[in-house]
């Protein structure tokens, strides 16, 4: 992240600012919008950053260990430990946001699993068909999404 001036603004502006800032992201709906805006206004480095905290918090709520944070999102210790005492003092952001991607997840097995019965109960089709080519694009795109969901 960027640094703050020392120089510091007035009180009142400051609240404007930021009334301004979170008015007008709370005003963003779709998930484009948001993406335009924050890529605009954000260093790569810093969505980087935020992406990190999130996905660590996302682990921790899973009861992944430090270690294999620290391994597999290329973070330090305290970077891990910062996020999981946020969650622990209550930080409602992080708790909202964790539920939100966990009932997302939820949502998502189920899609899957249906998903799933539907390809073992279609009758088998003949190699080289169409209807072979469309069952198989669709079992392919069900493994990728399980894989997905299981390395995050």
């Amino acid at each position: 992240m960027g640094r703050i001036s020392r120089r510091k603004i007035n009180t009142e502006v400051e609240e404007r600012i930021f009334q301004i800032f979170w008015g007008y992201l709370a005003h963003l709906k779709s998930p484009k919008d948001i993406h335009q805006f924050l890529v605009s206004l954000l260093s790569y480095t810093e969505q980087v950053m935020l992406s990190k905290r999130l996905a660590i918090a996302v682990l921790l709520s899973r009861g992944v260990t430090y270690e294999y944070i620290d391994e597999m999102l290329k973070v330090s210790p305290s970077t891990v430990g910062t996020v999981h005492k946020q969650i622990l003092i209550g930080a409602e952001g992080y708790i909202k946001a964790i539920q939100h991607i966990r009932n997302q997840e939820t949502l998502e097995d189920i899609w899957n699993s249906l998903e799933e019965i539907l390809l073992t109960l279609s009758p088998p089709k003949r190699y080289g068909s169409l209807a072979w080519e469309k069952k198989s694009k669709r079992g392919k795109a069900l493994a990728k999404r399980k894989r997905q969901l299981i390395t995050v």
